[in-house]
């Protein structure tokens, strides 16, 4: 009798230490983030979205209307309230690449157009501002307007190098990167048979109503990628054939160019995702753009990046024999 009443207890602690673990449990979890994936359900049709939207400023004159030789054409995804980035961009790389920024507003209506944005598109004439909702869900909205604004105004012989307002350019190995992949269709750092994130409290959580399939065997990054000008328009207009998904970079360098259009995924470690583990230049120098720097950590960087490397110096040579991927995290 003893023995089942301690028995009976002991179940009865160990039921109720659960019940309070899982309550418990509960109450410890962050709040779900805001997804703002709503609008994918009404509507995944790229350009019936183009169609409403405006561009509200852009530069009067551009290096594409100037009709000036260009090899490569940088254009930034941004955001308004980010400007200490896109400082850092002008005082740094910028000066040595054709550079524009594409950015929504702050709330969904025009009112919502920041004063600051305004002036510093008239004061830099850089700034490209659309009339919609700029929030991270909207990239892939975002990257089809960068499409749409490069088709329109600018030479299709150009290389286009998509990128974001965290990254570090480093011109002269983007050089060589635009000699060695000339020709190439799309070129970045190609990332193989990854696994779509179904977590809520991921960043780039993609729900299984968004995108059936959970693998995706290759697309390229896209911290930062270069498409081939003479293909920048069967692409926006293929993803009009394409519904929408909120990654950008695996909806137009996987779904839309390899799996509907078979284009060619070049892959090169040089247009990095990661940054370096040290601020030392030599690894910056190995690399063609890092990425994940704030303002700060981008201008600390610049002057052990800045100028071509000289022939033959130590630098050079550490870069085209010793230069790993293991330097960067």
């Amino acid at each position: 009798m003893i023995r089942l009443a301690f028995i009976t207890l002991t179940l009865s602690s160990l039921l109720s230490a659960w019940w309070l673990a899982g309550v418990t449990g509960e109450a410890l979890l962050l709040p779900l983030p805001l997804q703002q994936l709503d609008h994918f359900r009404l509507n995944r049709n790229l350009k019936s979205y183009l169609d409403k939207i405006d561009v509200l400023i852009e530069p009067s004159s551009t290096v594409c209307s100037q009709k000036k030789d260009i090899p490569v054409l940088v254009l930034v995804t941004s955001s308004p309230s980010r400007f200490d980035h896109r400082e850092a961009i002008r005082s740094t790389w910028a000066k040595h690449l054709p550079t524009y920024f594409i950015m929504g507003l702050n709330g969904p209506s025009v009112e919502d157009l920041m004063v600051d944005n305004y002036v510093e598109a008239k004061k830099y004439s850089d700034v490209i501002i659309y009339n919609f909702q700029d929030h991270y869900q909207n990239l892939t909205l975002k990257t089809a307007l960068m499409l749409k604004w490069t088709s329109e105004h600018c030479p299709t012989e150009l290389m286009l190098f998509k990128t974001d307002d965290d990254v570090l350019v480093n011109p002269w190995m983007m050089k060589r990167v635009l000699e060695e992949t000339s020709g190439s269709d799309l070129v970045g750092y190609r990332k193989m048979n990854n696994y779509l994130h179904r977590d809520e409290y991921s960043k780039w959580y993609s729900p299984r109503w968004l995108h059936r399939q959970d693998f995706i065997p290759e697309y390229l990054s896209g911290t930062g990628y270069l498409i081939n000008g003479k293909l920048i328009k069967k692409i926006l207009e293929t993803a009009f054939e394409v519904p929408m998904i909120n990654l950008e970079d695996v909806y137009f360098t996987y779904l839309v160019s390899k799996l509907k259009l078979g284009l060619k995924l070049t892959h090169d470690h040089r247009l990095s995702p990661y940054k370096p583990l040290l601020s030392l230049g030599c690894l910056y120098a190995g690399l063609a753009s890092a990425h994940s720097l704030t303002p700060e950590e981008m201008l600390n960087a610049w002057p052990r990046v800045e100028g071509p490397l000289p022939a033959k110096s130590f630098c050079d040579r550490f870069v085209d024999t010793y230069w790993n991927e293991w330097f960067l995290y």
